[in-house]
């Protein structure tokens, strides 16, 4: 649009000083820096909670399979303390040399603090250490579960413990293996963790109460949780993962608090961002204030400029569109004066075959043989110039609407035997370059086995299947008739299996197929199969074409 127009428009920012557009402008922008620094500051603060929840749920996987691998290794030393206890129906043992058995189990395993044999009540039998109490834990009979295993706390030798219990062969109503797993080789590992929050990682039973929690504190072996506790993190991020199949769960809680104070840290960038923006608008803006006065000056130049370059461009575009004119004008000829020679081409050809076919009534029976072979390949061009005639690109076709209409004339002109003719042809546009060397080859494969597979008037079936290959096409023509003869020298020679024109068909199939650039596979599979593989080539897609 014109300098002068915009000036003329009704609407009263036109109208307006430069510097007052320019200050408005400067305002906006100033507006939109800060709304922009929120919107990123807060964004960042919700990515700074989602990699915390990312961070406790690593924490958590790791914490419980930590805790999965030592429960296994004393479910392990449960199994084995079970087992010496003696076969069912035996009296517990209390002797001292399954005790010495029993620290050597212990020994074994470093993160295990006793191991004991307990009755069915829970009352102490045997145990690893020599000065264990009498009578059952008090968190034990509680724990003791009749149907299987049980998880618990309790102390062993001064130290706190994670309690497995297992029945003893027989079942729960005859005794109980312990094992106490050393609270301590759950909490080094955890204070190992470099998690970057403030934190703790909890171990829960099935019922969500806390087994055992790092760092101490209240709801952890030896305390009691509270109501007001629970409430005190009601808003804090916990990740929960399970500790293999023993009920038990894995927790890890991040504080709100210490997420936000990391991420208050990095709200300087913003404002230092903000404060960068702004400052940088006031000195655009001061400078555009100043160019605004001379703004005047240069608009009457620029607008001699614009009126120049409108005049050239519209000169430019008449002859463009002349140019363009007798372009189409061209192409148009050339196509109707294509079209034409295509159609001069095809009369021409029928012309060719009814003088073949008055001059083959004249011939004895041998002779007229080749006349019919050249009058095919003679109507196989034909048909192939009223295709590119009809075609909407004159140098262009659909071989599979060729193959078609090529194969209905020879099962109507070459079939005297019982033989059926079968098509199955995926759409392909081919220059005709390829296409009448291929049409011919096609035409010579599918005569010969119509006039020759088939002997003595069998019944049969001929295939011919257009179909896409991995780079390019394949063109196949089967039949199940009597097969090629089992002395073939090669595939360049085929046998003389309806006369000693097949020589010839062969050879002019292999010549027509290099000249199509592709080529010819010769094999015997209950009948004869002969393959054409035809290599891509940068031609538009039928629905293009058709478009």
């Amino acid at each position: 649009m014109p300098l002068r127009a915009l000036r003329s428009q009704s609407s009263p920012l036109y109208r307006l000083p430069g510097s007052a557009l320019v200050l408005i402008a400067c305002t906006a922008a100033v507006l939109l820096t800060i709304g922009l620094s929120a919107i990123f500051a807060w964004r960042d603060r919700d990515e700074a909670m989602r990699q915390a929840a990312g961070v406790a749920g690593n924490i958590g996987l790791l914490a419980a399979e930590h805790a999965a691998r030592l429960i296994e290794s004393g479910d392990l030393l449960l199994t084995q303390t079970a087992s010496l206890a003696g076969p069912t129906g035996s009296p517990l043992p209390d002797d001292g040399t399954t005790r010495e058995r029993m620290a050597l189990l212990a020994a074994s395993a470093p993160h295990a603090v006793g191991l004991e044999i307990r009755d069915p009540a829970g009352e102490l039998v045997l145990s690893s250490l020599p000065d264990a109490p009498p009578g059952a834990p008090p968190g034990l009979k509680p724990a003791l579960n009749p149907e299987g295993r049980a998880i618990g706390d309790g102390r062993m030798a001064g130290r706190a413990v994670i309690t497995l219990a297992q029945p003893l062969p027989g079942g729960p109503g005859r005794g109980w293996a312990v094992a106490g797993l050393d609270a301590r080789a759950f909490r080094d590992v955890y204070r190992a963790l470099e998690v970057g929050y403030s934190h703790s990682i909890s171990i829960l039973k099935p019922d969500g109460t806390p087994l055992l929690r790092e760092p101490e504190g209240q709801g952890t072996i030896g305390g009691k949780g509270s109501g007001d506790d629970a409430a005190s993190h009601a808003g804090d991020i916990t990740v929960s993962r399970p500790v293999g199949d023993s009920g038990l769960s894995a927790a890890v809680t991040i504080t709100t608090g210490s997420v936000l104070r990391r991420w208050s840290e990095r709200l300087w960038i913003y404002a230092a961002f903000a404060a960068a923006a702004c400052a940088t608008v006031a000195v655009i803006g001061a400078l555009a204030i100043q160019r605004a006065r001379r703004e005047r000056e240069a608009e009457d130049a620029l607008q001699h400029a614009y009126d120049t370059l409108e005049e050239h461009v519209h000169q430019r575009t008449v002859q463009l569109e002349r140019a363009n004119a007798q372009l189409e004008a061209a192409v148009t000829d050339k196509e109707v004066l294509l079209k034409e020679v295509q159609h001069r081409v095809k009369n021409n050809l029928q012309v060719i075959c009814s003088l073949l076919r008055l001059q083959a009534a004249r011939i004895d029976e041998r002779a007229r043989r080749g006349f019919d072979e050249s009058l095919r390949r003679i109507q196989t061009m034909s048909l192939l110039h009223e295709l590119l005639h009809r075609s909407q690109e004159p140098a262009h076709l659909n071989f599979a609407d060729a193959l078609r209409q090529m194969c209905d004339g020879l099962v109507r002109s070459d079939n005297p035997t019982a033989a059926r003719l079968e098509l199955e042809a995926e759409d392909w546009i081919v220059d005709a370059d390829r296409a009448t060397p291929l049409a011919i080859a096609t035409s010579e494969l599918v005569s010969n086995a119509l006039l020759h597979a088939f002997p003595h008037g069998h019944p049969g079936t001929v295939r011919v299947v257009l179909e896409r290959a991995e780079n390019g096409m394949r063109l196949i023509v089967r039949d199940d008739g009597i097969g090629l003869p089992a002395g073939m020298p090669s595939q360049h020679k085929r046998p003389v299996r309806g006369g000693a024109s097949s020589g010839l068909g062969l050879n002019l199939v292999q010549a027509l197929s290099h000249q199509a650039g592709a080529s010819l596979k010769i094999e015997r599979d209950g009948g004869s199969i002969f393959t054409l593989s035809i290599p891509n080539q940068p031609v538009r897609q039928h629905a293009k074409s058709a478009a």
